[in-house]
């Protein structure tokens, strides 16, 4: 699965929301039978996902849904999920590496006896705990499965008793982001809180920030975010090109016997190299 810049949260009852979810600019839509649906309209929800999942689908967008953490209702929300169409479940409050081996079970078989590709469904898993901390590089690579990983901040910061600021954020924020890189799966997030991004502007800073740590693509809960995380991870024209160029000069560097050169006056060697290869893969 290639990098996935943008995913927008919709409530899996809200047609409403789900009808404009569509035509924003959005990777993914993550349909939510967790949080964003009041439990008394979570029946109701998974009766109309599979038609939701279609529709999404029918958007080209990635169609994802978020599932509830308790074991009980994990079951009967795969049992709804695991439908044609379905690319993507966000695993919440994961706190160890059997969680994810379990649901990876379910799934397998569920994708049987659908009559589904083996294996295409993916998973995104949330880390909300303080308990997940110490496993998180064994949580990150339990299952093939897995494609990323991101920090709930919200519900990370009300485990840990503090309110979910930068400073409280950031250390979590590059755990996970290390544990995904280790797994070679996608750092997904930012060190923020979801629930209070600011304005548009600002939040465009955040997400450069997270960028320049290591972070790619973003979860967000409102729409108006979403071209400002879409542009942020896709190289712009002038970035590519000058990873192109640099690319071009340093192979032919390579061909001449040279480990390392200088473009225009940077110390060009190996690891800069990767990077520029890294851009052009994400462009």
């Amino acid at each position: 699965m290639k990098t996935i810049r943008s995913f927008l949260f919709v409530p899996a009852a809200n047609e409403r929301l789900l009808q404009s979810a569509l035509a924003k600019t959005s990777d993914a839509i993550i349909l939510d039978l967790e949080d964003g649906t009041h439990p008394s309209l979570r029946a109701q929800a998974r009766e109309r996902l599979a038609d939701s999942i279609a529709r999404v689908k029918a958007s080209d967008k990635i169609a994802a849904v978020r599932i509830n953490g308790d074991w009980l209702t994990t079951v009967i929300d795969l049992q709804a999920a695991v439908a044609p169409g379905l690319d993507l479940l966000v695993l919440p409050k994961v706190e160890h590496p059997r969680d994810v081996q379990i649901i990876e079970q379910m799934v397998a078989e569920l994708e049987t006896r659908a009559a589904l590709p083996a294996g295409h469904i993916r998973f995104l898993l949330q880390i909300e705990s303080a308990q997940a901390l110490p496993r998180l590089h064994e949580i990150a690579a339990a299952s093939t499965r897995t494609m990323g990983m991101m920090l709930g901040s919200e519900d990370y910061s009300l485990d840990c008793g503090s309110l979910p600021t930068p400073d409280a954020l950031l250390y979590p924020s590059m755990a996970v982001l290390t544990a995904a890189r280790a797994a070679r799966i996608q750092p997904i997030g930012f060190i923020a809180s979801i629930a209070d991004l600011g304005s548009v502007d600002e939040f465009r800073l955040v997400l450069e920030r997270a960028r320049t740590l290591g972070f790619r693509g973003a979860v967000i809960v409102h729409p108006k975010f979403l071209d400002a995380v879409n542009e942020a991870y896709t190289p712009s024209p002038q970035a590519l090109a000058q990873a192109q160029r640099l690319v071009a000069e340093f192979e032919a560097a390579l061909e001449r016997g040279e480990g390392a050169i200088k473009v225009d006056g940077v110390m060009v060697d190996k690891p800069v190299y990767r990077r520029a290869l890294d851009l052009i893969a994400e462009a």
